[in-house]
Order: C-alpha cells, then sequence, then structure tokens
C-alpha cells in the first residue's frame, strides 16, 4: 500500500456516530390523496432535497430545489400529461428516491406510495487532508477508487461489506496533488467527488 495514501477502517463510535448523522440529514417523503391527475405529497426533514419528474423516456418534465424545512407540502398539477408512465425523483445530499406514477387513458392517476429505488450516497467529512467516506446499506460489491487529475491512482479496491456499511478514511497528501477524486460504484450506480487541499 502506498505511504502517500492510507486507507484507515473505522468502527465504535465513528461509526455510531456517522449513523446518527445519518439519519438527522434523511429525507422522508409520503403522498396525499390523489386526485385527478393532481399530486400532493409531504418532505420531512427537507434538506437541500431536489425534486425531478421525468417521462419513461427519462426526459425531465420539470425540477424544483425546495426550501428547507421540518414539513414541505407540495402540490403538482399534471393535467398536462399525456397517459403514459412518469416518475417522480426526489434527491438529497445523502439519497435519492424514485416514485412511479401511472395515468391511464380516463385520466386516473395512480402513485405507488413505496419507492421503486432508493440509493444511498456516499457521505465525505472532509477536515484538513483527511477524507472520511461512509456508505450504509450497500447491496453487492463496492468498487473505490482514489485518483488525481493526472489518473494516478493511490488507492483501490473492490470488496463486499458483510454487515452493509463502508467506512474509510483517506489520508490525502497535498505534496503529491492539489485535488483528489474518490470514486465509488455500487450496483451499477457510479459517485464520484473532488476534494481540493489547496
Amino acid at each position: 500500500m502506498s505511504t502517500l495514501l492510507k486507507a484507515v477502517f473505522f468502527a465504535g463510535f465513528l461509526l455510531f456516530s456517522a449513523n446518527v448523522m445519518s439519519k438527522d440529514r434523511d429525507f422522508s417523503l409520503s403522498f396525499g390523496n390523489v386526485q385527478a391527475k393532481t399530486l400532493n405529497f409531504e418532505l420531512s426533514n427537507a434538506k437541500s432535497v431536489s425534486v425531478f419528474v421525468y417521462n419513461s423516456a427519462h426526459d425531465e418534465l420539470f425540477s424544483e430545489n425546495l426550501a428547507d424545512g421540518d414539513h414541505v407540502t407540495k402540490t403538482y398539477d399534471l393535467q398536462s400529461f399525456e397517459p403514459g408512465t412518469y416518475y417522480l425523483v426526489a434527491e438529497s445530499e445523502v439519497k435519492i428516491e424514485k416514485y412511479k406514477i401511472q395515468i391511464s387513458a380516463g385520466n386516473v392517476m395512480e402513485v405507488e406510495k413505496t419507492p421503486v429505488s432508493t440509493i444511498n450516497k456516499p457521505e465525505y467529512t472532509i477536515s484538513g487532508h483527511m477524507a472520511k467516506l461512509h456508505m450504509s446499506d450497500v447491496k453487492g460489491p463496492v468498487s473505490i477508487s482514489v485518483y488525481d487529475l493526472s489518473n494516478t491512482t493511490y488507492y483501490t479496491s473492490e470488496r463486499e461489506y458483510a454487515d452493509g456499511k463502508v467506512d474509510i478514511t483517506f489520508n490525502l497528501n497535498p505534496q503529491t496533488a492539489n485535488q483528489y477524486i474518490i470514486r465509488v460504484e455500487e450496483n451499477g450506480n457510479i459517485f464520484n467527488k473532488m476534494i481540493s487541499l489547496r
């Protein structure tokens, strides 16, 4: 293992505090009554949440960045939407939830109130040249690599985490590079985080 970069696995208090921090930042989405083609929903603990609506061809129909709040209530009028399948996606710093909306020919709208997919994003805590990576609820192998803007790789790993949690701290050397990229791939999702040290 390179002396320039050292990965240290943490457990105990750090793992507990990271989980508590994650739960404090998670939003919760719940749907109200669906009437005609009007969609009502509430977001609890909405911190930096963006909402997008896509059609089945993955065309974005509209998006909105919601104001922070303990409870944010929204109503979307989908009267202009043709019959078909649509998706409402809510995304924060820590997760992405995707919900399916079906509009039938008779202008009847059905909403699946359980997300069709939930993605927990990698979380980072940066202190000086130390970068802590935390992930929860991972399923299957996770591929992690750290490299600089010249594509010099300092760390690479692919493994499964039996407990579904990833906690790694990277010691990034500012004398080797000004910027590092941490690339995480899990279940077909790729997340890149650029860290500037100077």
